[in-house]
């Protein structure tokens, strides 16, 4: 970029809000920025306490799809403005307070959850998911999508916000993370089958780099350790998130982390 020309905006195939100016302040890993009032737009923002139906779910998984082809593979090198983008590998010292959210969450959640450790869940599972997420075709990455960072435009339509853990991964993480949390459990158990399918169909890759639908499902099995161990962690700290909020998150999670025996997809990927 030559001395004096402002940097040019990456166009984003996916509903998002208008940000007007971001100001950052690195060595003190602070921020602040000025965006459109959604609420001003008819946009509806939604938390854990008012999860999306399946088909606002597939608004979302359309647009999460369209962003993904747009950076699939070797299409994220065709923009050099987004070389600072990291992978997404795993942090350390996460979840310390998990015991903590456990306790909290009590006989909400199941007992084989409750008992899990924070070496177990964290420092083995969460780990070794977020290690596959290097693996097979990498674009770009929300990091975040959790369903406190959507919101429903007047249409019906799914938007994101919030884009401070944009990374460079496998899209199993995006994909398990927004639609594990994003419904209820019923919800998810009835429809997910089907909308990890309409996912698959509306990536426009190269077809010998599309997921199967097996692996698909092996992957989307898999991710629900990263929901769980997050949201645990979010929990034992209780100025992060309104208990309320976390609870539901935790309980959706820890529900599909047994549903689809996760300890087991993650073995299979490693």
């Amino acid at each position: 970029m030559e001395q004096g020309e402002a940097p040019r905006r990456l166009p984003l195939p996916v509903a998002h809000p208008e940000v007007y100016a971001a100001v950052i302040d690195e060595p003190n890993l602070d921020f602040i920025m000025v965006m459109e009032d959604l609420a001003a737009r008819g946009c509806d923002p939604r938390d854990s306490t008012r999860p999306l139906t399946a088909d606002q779910a597939a608004s979302g998984l359309r647009g999460l799809a369209r962003l993904r082809s747009a950076f699939w593979g070797g299409r994220f090198d065709d923009h050099p403005g987004l070389g600072w983008v990291q992978p997404f590998v795993a942090w350390q010292n996460m979840g310390h307070g998990i015991p903590r959210a456990l306790r909290k969450a009590g006989d909400t959640i199941a007992p084989e959850v409750r008992a899990l450790t924070r070496e177990k869940l964290v420092e083995d599972l969460w780990t070794r998911y977020i290690g596959t997420l290097a693996h097979g075709p990498r674009t770009l990455l929300h990091g975040d999508p959790h369903i406190g960072n959507t919101y429903v435009l007047p249409g019906g339509g799914v938007g994101f916000l919030d884009r401070q853990v944009l990374r460079r991964g496998n899209w199993s993480l995006d994909v398990g993370y927004f639609l594990q949390g994003a419904l209820t459990v019923e919800d998810r158990r009835a429809s997910e089958a089907d909308l990890l399918e309409e996912y698959r169909n509306a990536l426009d890759v190269p077809s010998g780099e599309r997921p199967t639908r097996d692996d698909a499902w092996l992957r989307y099995r898999a991710s629900a350790a990263h929901g769980l161990a997050v949201w645990l962690a979010t929990f034992s700290h209780d100025a992060w998130q309104r208990d309320e909020v976390c609870l539901a998150l935790v309980q959706r999670y820890a529900a599909a982390y047994l549903d689809f025996d996760t300890p087991a997809a993650i073995d299979a990927l490693t």
